[in-house]
């Protein structure tokens, strides 16, 4: 082991308080981020199936700018640029309510839903033709057919690929330090910075994106089991 190791800077005042904080606000990123791109990606997917063409053409334009973007293009975007979009007395309210977060939510968020709205398309391939028709059939409109009857098969069949989105989601929040989030990975910079142990707070650093990831995985692996359609696609475990 090299000489000079001090593990304790991690967790001696003030570094243990900023880096559980840090950790719980890296958290908050994440689930935030992945519902938020949860609800929108969804919503985007099943636009791209709709009838209506502004609709469809709608939900392709959206799939398309944030997709094909990098999310820290993005991120920078959203907090430098938008700000100055506003009036100058709601920029300084943005700021003073925490706009660096807000940034690296909506850029995750954003950018996460592009990629979920063509897992949705890829899982409405995968239902049935016969499926959807069916549920128009029986009188309901286009939008009850997919509430009541695309959407609750179409999640199980894309559970696998949500997966890997909210890891995505969660390795992606660490790009937040770039605009001066406090979470995890600012956190281990700035110990590594004050005290010059940098092989121990960069260790940290990885073993919490990776403990959590793992942690992630292992949930939605559970989730994927109580959901699973049998004949459709499954992620392979191990």
């Amino acid at each position: 082991m090299p000489a000079g190791l001090d593990w304790s800077v991690l967790w001696r005042p003030p570094y243990g308080a900023q880096v559980l904080d840090a950790i719980l606000l890296t958290v908050q990123i994440a689930v935030v981020s992945w519902v938020i791109a949860m609800i929108v990606g969804v919503l985007v997917g099943l636009g791209r199936e709709a009838p209506l063409t502004p609709v469809r053409l709608l939900a392709g334009a959206h799939v398309e700018v944030f997709r094909n973007i990098p999310v820290l293009v993005q991120l920078f975007f959203v907090y430098y640029v938008l700000p100055r979009l506003l009036p100058l007395d709601m920029r300084r309210a943005l700021f003073r309510m925490g706009w660096e977060t807000g940034a690296a939510v909506l850029a995750l968020s954003m950018y996460s839903s592009a990629k979920i709205a063509e897992h949705v398309r890829a899982g409405l391939n995968a239902v049935s033709r016969h499926v959807r028709q069916g549920a128009l059939a029986t009188g309901l409109t286009w939008w009850q057919a997919q509430r009541c009857v695309i959407l609750p098969l179409l999640l199980r069949v894309i559970a696998p690929s949500l997966t890997s989105e909210f890891v995505t989601i969660f390795k992606g929040s660490s790009l937040a330090m770039t605009v001066g989030v406090v979470e995890t990975a600012y956190i281990t910079q700035e110990i590594g910075a004050d005290t010059f142990h940098w092989v121990e707070a960069n260790t940290l650093g990885t073993v919490v994106y990776l403990a959590c990831a793992l942690l992630i995985a292992g949930v939605m692996s559970l989730v994927e089991r109580w959901t699973y359609v049998p004949g459709l696609m499954r992620r392979e475990s191990g």
